[in-house]
């Protein structure tokens, strides 16, 4: 089995990218002659070839004019030829040194679908380091390879107009065409770090940048509901559906949200969401209430991790102002 991972680049220094590529030469159990790293530079010119010599395994550099990460993803996919593919981030890295052999031992089996655990670093509020372990995610593309056959099979890639969010349209669609058309594999033993990066907006001030972003975060959450309709998933169609409302409800509780410097971008994130409503909202009220407290479930427990203290109004309340 041999694996390629599809790494794009973007104006980083080498200072930056250069603990992915160290991280994992210090990899154990594989055969680095069965892994690629194709480096996608989408459209600057801060890295040469030179940066990669004396690595265990092949890289393989290309070029192509700047169109965001998602267009970038898609460029390294037309030209892997492996049996399976994996999505890095440049600027993170690999914890276990294990890791890529838990990943092989996954693909031997011939999952489509396999997704680890992975840890986050962070600093608290009083700047003191963290790690954070993300258990059971399939929104970020961290930890996760997928067959290459599978997503060829299933046309499933990256919306080439999304350039934020989007790995949560991808990976929204290839899990529920996984558990509908393949198989899926999940890994306990997380070996992927997300490396704190002081210069990324979506780090240092997470809900921040949801907020300000909520106008493509529904255009994300709007194309995966689309994709599972037009496919035919009609039960996870409804169920996405669902969460997004749900989500959506819970975020707006935060009393963060509604402090004085967030109005604007509080209208202009409720305005997105009214968009999601008015194309879902009948679906959303034909869902069934043990759907809804299902759902709820899992979308409360969330929104308290990120913040949410308690409600500030009652979810049918929420509703009613949108429609």
């Amino acid at each position: 089995m041999t694996l390629d991972i599809i790494v794009p680049h973007y104006k980083e220094p080498w200072e930056t990218c250069k603990f992915l590529f160290d991280t994992l030469a210090t990899q154990k159990g594989v055969y680095f002659g069965n892994i690629r790293v194709i480096v996608v530079n989408d459209g600057d010119c801060v890295l040469s070839n030179d940066c990669f010599g004396g690595y265990p395994y092949k890289v393989e550099y290309l070029k192509k004019q700047h169109g965001g990460v998602s267009a970038a993803r898609n460029y390294g996919l037309d030209h892997a030829t492996a049996d399976y593919v994996m999505f890095c981030d440049i600027d993170d890295g690999f914890l276990n040194n294990y890791g890529l052999h838990l990943v092989f031992s996954a693909m031997q089996d011939g999952y489509d679908y396999i997704s680890s655990n992975f840890v986050e670093e962070t600093f608290t509020d009083n700047n003191t380091p963290s790690i954070v372990r993300h258990n059971n995610d399939f929104t970020f593309m961290h930890g996760k390879a997928y067959k290459r056959s599978f997503l060829t099979e299933h046309n499933l890639r990256f919306d080439p107009n999304m350039t934020i969010h989007e790995d949560g349209y991808f990976n929204t669609v290839a899990l529920v065409t996984a558990k509908q058309e393949g198989k899926l594999k999940c890994i306990e033993t997380p070996f992927y770090l997300w490396v704190w990066n002081d210069n990324s907006t979506v780090r240092s001030n997470r809900e921040d940048f949801v907020l300000r972003t909520y106008g493509e975060l529904m255009r994300t959450r709007i194309g995966a509901c689309q994709q599972l309709k037009d496919r035919g998933y009609v039960e996870e169609f409804k169920t996405s559906v669902c969460m997004t409302v749900l989500n959506s409800y819970y975020d707006f509780q935060k009393t963060s949200y509604h402090v004085a410097k967030n109005q604007k971008h509080l209208r202009n994130a409720e305005k997105a969401f009214k968009g999601f409503w008015d194309l879902y909202g009948n679906v959303f009220k034909d869902c069934t209430n043990q759907m809804i407290a299902e759902v709820a479930v899992s979308a409360r427990a969330n929104a308290c991790k990120n913040g949410m203290l308690m409600e500030q109004e009652s979810l049918k309340a929420f509703v009613r102002r949108f429609e």
